[in-house]
């Protein structure tokens, strides 16, 4: 098994004691430390918490260039199998978590979902050609880090890749087109948190989902958080509507 590129980035779960359980699902490029925060709160609720790390995360972008969309929701799917007898399970996911928990909904039986700043329209247009631009651009590379806008105590969290393989962002566009398919059938309470200063997600996109999800679904946005929104000013704001979701 390749080598994690910190502690930090190991998968990890909460037992709690209500009966009820929540699966937290990290984005493209992201790890389990990114949902530490929001971890904490709602094992401090009484929900067991699991927080897995898909194939190729948390390793290095080589690593993420073997594994496949398949992978990465098996990765999520696996842990959710392991939440198994508790009374109600839950799928929460930021970006393409968001996308992957919208995938597995159905399937596990999923009591709610949460979807944070997950893509449908994204600014950088070039994801959309990634089959296609994938013999002539090899890697992505990431801008550096710019941990400005974060809290001191939320920055050993933010474990940043460099960048990403172009076959990788192929697995990303894969992954988008099966949730858009499935929200059009998911019939389970939804909850949409959206960034209106997200830098890689178009706010449109909220927009979408809701329409897409129907139903018993919410839109909640947040003013003054960037794509990663768990680790940013407004986690407090996140923690306390995915309570009141899953309480209802």
């Amino acid at each position: 098994m390749p080598e994690l590129m910190d502690p930090m980035a190991a998968a990890f779960r909460l037992e709690g004691d209500n009966g009820e359980a929540v699966a937290l699902i990290h984005g493209f490029t992201g790890v389990p430390s990114h949902f530490r925060p929001l971890a904490g709160k709602l094992n401090e609720a009484g929900y067991t918490v699991t927080v897995p790390r898909l194939a190729g995360h948390g390793t290095s972008p080589e690593d993420l260039a073997t594994t496949t969309a398949s992978d990465w929701i098996a990765s999520a799917e696996a842990a959710v199998d392991r939440l198994a007898g508790h009374d109600r399970v839950h799928l929460v996911g930021i970006s393409m978590g968001g996308l992957i928990a919208m995938v597995l909904a159905g399937r596990v039986g999923a009591a709610s979902v949460t979807i944070i700043n997950s893509p449908l329209i994204v600014r950088n247009k070039t994801l959309y050609a990634a089959p296609l631009s994938r013999p002539f651009i090899k890697k992505v590379e990431w801008p550096e880090p710019d941990f400005g806008h974060l809290d001191e105590e939320m920055r050993p969290y933010w474990l940043p890749y460099s960048g990403f393989y172009t076959k990788s962002a192929g697995g990303l566009l894969a992954i988008l087109l099966r949730a858009s398919w499935a929200a059009r059938g998911l019939d389970v309470p939804s909850l949409i948190i959206q960034s209106r200063n997200d830098e890689s997600v178009s706010p449109r996109s909220a927009r979408i989902w809701r329409r897409l999800l129907g139903g018993d679904s919410q839109l909640i946005w947040l003013e003054n958080s960037l794509h990663n929104a768990l680790l940013d000013k407004e986690r407090d704001q996140i923690a306390a509507a995915v309570l009141a979701r899953l309480e209802a």
